[in-house]
């Protein structure tokens, strides 16, 4: 973390953006570094779960502003680092525990550790006496368990049940794609996974945009430059506004009420 003072951080309390922007600087290098750490499991990096954690941290740290009820810039750390490691292991243990229990998520990691991150060695370590002992899984818990791990879209996760048509049938997502792509099944491979998952989102993020209104869809997209509008980041709003006819003076409030209603849209039904 880099220097920060504690009239800084008096200042971001009171909702001053400059401050604010400084503390998620000074905090953002402990951001990167916890959000590697938690997305690292038996030696394996998942850089998606590392970025989706490190924007998960910025977030936790802009809201421990508010919450922090003294002014010593050490005593701040410290709580920011509390949070930050607080809500990035709830995160990842979400993440994988999609569909089962938070205890059966946190047997199914300590058996992937021993299985050093090979999440299908760890799906059979998870139903042995010697390594779990009275934690164990069940066969179907541990199957049950690695399929919540890897995601709703890994290539053995059943996407469907047809049996009322054809007995005894049993689609998996691995089987959809090669289909789609008119390819045998053993050639599609977990990184056909990742892609469509990354398709999906894009898709998804458009589909939410597209309910917005302009001035909001606009500002929203110049954040991270999503097509058709350039990237401007939150740091060019004179030449957002001139390009794009917004008024100058309210881009920050557009841009404060597109995120909110954004956050709102994106999660409804209909953009699943």
């Amino acid at each position: 973390m880099i220097d920060l003072t504690a009239q800084q951080i008096a200042d971001a309390k009171a909702n001053d953006l400059s401050a604010v922007s400084a503390v998620i600087q000074a905090t953002e290098e402990r951001v990167l570094q916890l959000a590697a750490k938690y997305a690292t499991t038996g030696g394996k990096f998942d850089r998606d779960l590392s970025e989706d954690l490190a924007q998960t941290g910025r977030i936790a740290v802009w809201e421990s502003i508010a919450r922090f009820a003294g002014s010593d810039v050490a005593q701040f750390f410290t709580f920011v680092d509390k949070t930050l490691k607080g809500v990035m292991s709830d995160s990842r243990r979400a993440e994988q525990r999609q569909g089962v229990s938070e205890a059966t998520a946190a047997r199914f990691e300590k058996a992937l550790s021993k299985a050093e991150g090979d999440a299908h060695r760890a799906e059979i370590l998870a139903t042995q006496d010697d390594v779990m002992g009275k934690y164990k899984l069940s066969p179907e818990m541990a199957l049950a368990a690695r399929l919540a791990y890897e995601g709703p879209e890994c290539l053995d996760a059943p996407t469907g049940d047809d049996s009322a048509v054809n007995p005894g049938s049993r689609r998996t997502r691995g089987e959809e794609i090669a289909d789609e792509r008119s390819v045998p099944a053993d050639l599609v491979e977990p990184s056909d996974i990742d892609q469509d998952r990354r398709k999906a989102t894009a898709r998804r993020v458009h589909r939410t945009l597209a309910q917005m209104g302009e001035q909001q869809r606009v500002v929203l997209s110049a954040m991270t430059g999503i097509d058709p509008v350039g990237d401007y980041g939150t740091d060019h709003d004179d030449e957002l506004a001139a390009d794009h006819g917004l008024p100058r003076k309210s881009i920050s409030s557009i841009r404060k009420r597109g995120i909110d209603r954004f956050r709102a849209l994106y999660v409804g039904p209909e953009n699943f």
